[in-house]
């Protein structure tokens, strides 16, 4: 059994075992196996969440698949099924189902639930000016049952992103920064920075990259994804590259060392999404 597919099978059982390996990239891997498949580009990057929200009455049901290694010559895949809803303006909800499946799509006995809610409570526009919202994503320590407090993992964050168009509103620049941590039986892990920008080109064509696992007071080691998506009408298609491993220089200058970083593409997968909206009510206020 490959080295991956134990990570998986241990994160997708006991996500606290991941909690405990937060200073470094395994908070980057912990994340993604709990956050929702987002609208790229639009309520997130890719899996860095945006402050900006589905909108009133409109629904996103998003795909997501990845590979997770071989087990006796099979080859096994990571599978999320989202559901988000915009319980107003400012308001979203969601559900994430994970399974691990089987290259000939048995299912195997490795499942995950998890619960998703993010509120914006900061609104200056569109554009140029920040807007703020915080969030949360719950998942069960114990046989993905919610019955008690003490055995469901938090994950809370501060989103703040700002949207700048660049000539024309139908080219959209935007860069997000995320704090966030770990909560379970009421005490707080250690706080960890992320951050991304994505560029929307005339609503159609998405490029994205972003970063996770930063914490400037212990040493982590950040990695870096990216991304692209194609949107026709109500359906998207995107495909991301996870887990580049970035090797930053010995300097108290935080610019000087991801300028003379390394990338290392060793331990980077694939991930591919498909996704559907369906809009009911009034568009997210940024686009």
């Amino acid at each position: 059994m490959k080295k991956r597919v134990l990570a998986i099978a241990a994160l997708v059982l006991c996500a606290g075992i991941a909690a405990a390996q937060s200073e470094d990239a395994e908070f980057a891997f912990f994340k993604r196996t709990i956050a929702p498949v987002m609208r790229w580009g639009e309520n997130g990057i890719i899996t860095v969440p945006k402050a900006t929200t589905l909108g009133k009455a409109n629904f996103f049901l998003g795909i997501m698949g990845q590979p997770a290694g071989t087990l006796q010559g099979l080859d096994l895949y990571t599978t999320s099924l989202s559901l988000m809803a915009g319980t107003s303006d400012d308001v979203e909800l969601g559900y994430t189902r994970r399974q691990v499946v089987w290259e000939d799509f048995m299912l195997s006995n490795l499942s995950m639930d998890s619960f998703h809610l993010k509120a914006r409570f900061l609104n200056f526009g569109d554009y140029l000016l920040p807007q703020a919202a915080i969030g949360v994503n719950a998942v069960s320590l114990r046989d993905n049952k919610f019955e008690s407090r003490n055995d469901i993992l938090f994950n809370p964050y501060l989103s703040v992103t700002s949207t700048i168009p660049i000539f024309t509103p139908k080219i959209l620049f935007s860069a997000t920064a995320v704090a966030e941590t770990i909560m379970n039986e009421n005490e707080l892990g250690t706080y960890m920075f992320s951050g991304g920008v994505d560029l929307s080109l005339f609503n159609f064509l998405y490029a994205f990259a972003e970063l996770q696992g930063f914490n400037p007071k212990v040493d982590s080691n950040e990695v870096l994804n990216l991304g692209a998506k194609l949107r026709l009408g109500f359906v998207s298609l995107g495909v991301a590259l996870f887990n580049i491993s970035l090797d930053t220089a010995e300097t108290d200058n935080l610019i000087d060392q991801y300028a003379s970083s390394l990338v290392d593409l060793s331990n980077a997968n694939y991930i591919a999404t498909l996704a559907f909206d369906i809009r009911l009510g009034k568009k997210a206020q940024t686009r």
